[in-house]
């Protein structure tokens, strides 16, 4: 979390709230459950209507909420508050995490949340796989069946079949009850298993008045299963008014198979674009060697307290700032000037953690260390720039905000007008 006081004149937005007196201060939370642009927006505009905010942005790709406040108004607690009420997770980061443990932390769950999401998708895609040929015998399972209308069922029906039937004559051996339970079986697996949080995501978003991807996903999955529900259990009711019970189990394992899918090529994008910002935070040396007690030891970095003695030999990574008092060197300060020539330090020389020591071997002092350092901000600044947003992206999080709810408007409308009409 960052949690700062704008500096007077600064001009990259508002300094003090209308009506107050209070300098903003700025804080960054993480947000859990974001799934779309919907969510985002649902979650921004929240942000951006609660009492005493001047500015919010949230960054799906980031997961975080950027929020410019007033603290005389509203307190970051209150803020997380509104973020849950819109029924996505939030919590208050430690004030002591630095920008290298945090985005440590962000690069830790994004590869979890990538292999996940891999494996659920090639399991449901093996299980989907698996759903469409076992449904081929039950096309042809029941006299209601005709000729199938869809040219791609029919070529599927007088193509495939035959073949099927000569790899796997048992197949077609089997009760067709006893497959469509089976299939329910299977579908009802991946739908708890891999496709569990489309349904527990919809229905937060349902509860809160609003609607997202996982909506759509959930809408038509679970008619697809409710529908094939029916006609596995009750078939006669389809029967009796001269309608085949078909079941539709593949299509509904496919189509989890297909977004999670689509979710896992986006998390690994998501990896993909935090390479140079986990390339920074490697340059952060993991221990620094200090002298305490007279002695010299290897220490944690994050245990380095400013005016502490560091030691650094030729070749090494400087671990933290310092003033050189000790010793001459060269170091390379590429990293940050650009300049490929290394620049001569002497006693009374600044030295910045993340540069590499050349020639010779120093001691410095350090000043300022963990989230203070120059690396630290460097990372925490091209954070905020990777949560910053475009021109283009308001208008496309505004299209976004209204896509769901008229995609399920037409639905509705469609749906009635056939209804009418088949009377």
């Amino acid at each position: 979390m960052t949690h700062t006081l704008n500096p007077p004149g600064q001009e990259t937005g508002p300094q003090q709230a209308a009506g107050s007196t209070s300098p903003l201060e700025t804080i960054r939370i993480p947000v859990t459950g974001m799934t779309c642009a919907a969510c985002q927006s649902r979650v921004q505009r929240s942000l951006q209507k609660h009492e005493g905010v001047a500015d919010a942005t949230v960054n799906l790709m980031m997961k975080t909420a950027t929020v410019t406040y007033d603290p005389a108004h509203t307190t970051p607690d209150r803020l997380v508050e509104a973020i849950r009420e819109t029924g996505y997770g939030a919590e208050l980061a430690s004030p002591d995490q630095t920008a290298f443990a945090e985005q440590e932390a962000r690069d830790r769950a994004q590869e979890h949340e990538f292999l996940e999401l891999r494996r659920k998708a090639v399991a449901s895609g093996i299980a989907g796989v698996v759903a469409m040929i076992l449904s081929m015998p039950l096309m042809t399972a029941h006299p209601a069946h005709g000729p199938a209308a869809d040219p791609l069922m029919r070529w599927m029906t007088d193509s495939l079949t035959p073949g099927l039937q000569a790899v796997a004559p048992w197949l077609y051996a089997i009760p067709g009850s006893v497959i469509a339970y089976g299939l329910l079986v299977m579908t009802l697996g991946v739908m708890l298993w891999a496709g569990r949080h489309f349904y527990t995501r919809a229905w937060a978003a349902f509860r809160h008045r609003s609607a997202d991807m996982n909506t759509l996903v959930a809408l038509g999955t679970g008619a697809a299963f409710l529908y094939s529900l029916i006609a596995t259990v009750a078939p006669g009711v389809f029967l009796r008014s001269g309608v085949a019970p078909d079941v539709y189990y593949e299509a509904v394992i496919l189509i989890i198979a297909l977004i999670l899918t689509g979710n896992a090529f986006e998390a690994r994008a998501k990896r993909q674009t935090s390479a140079a910002l986990r390339a920074l935070v490697d340059l952060q040396p993991r221990t620094a060697r200090v002298i305490r007690g007279g002695e010299e030891i290897d220490a944690p970095v994050e245990t380095v307290e400013p005016g502490e003695i560091v030691l650094v030999r030729p070749g090494e990574r400087l671990p933290v700032d310092g003033k050189v008092v000790s010793g001459d060197s060269a170091v390379d300060e590429s990293m940050i000037t650009g300049e490929s020539l290394p620049v001569s330090k002497r006693p009374g020389s600044m030295v910045i953690g993340g540069t590499i020591n050349r020639t010779g071997a120093f001691r410095y002092v350090a000043t300022t260390v963990g989230g203070d350092s120059v690396l630290a901000n460097i990372v925490r600044l091209m954070r905020d720039a990777q949560a910053s947003r475009a021109p283009i992206q308001r208008l496309a999080d505004r299209i976004s905000g209204i896509f769901v709810p008229v995609v399920v408007a037409i639905a509705i409308v469609t749906f009635a007008v056939w209804f009418v009409a088949s009377d």
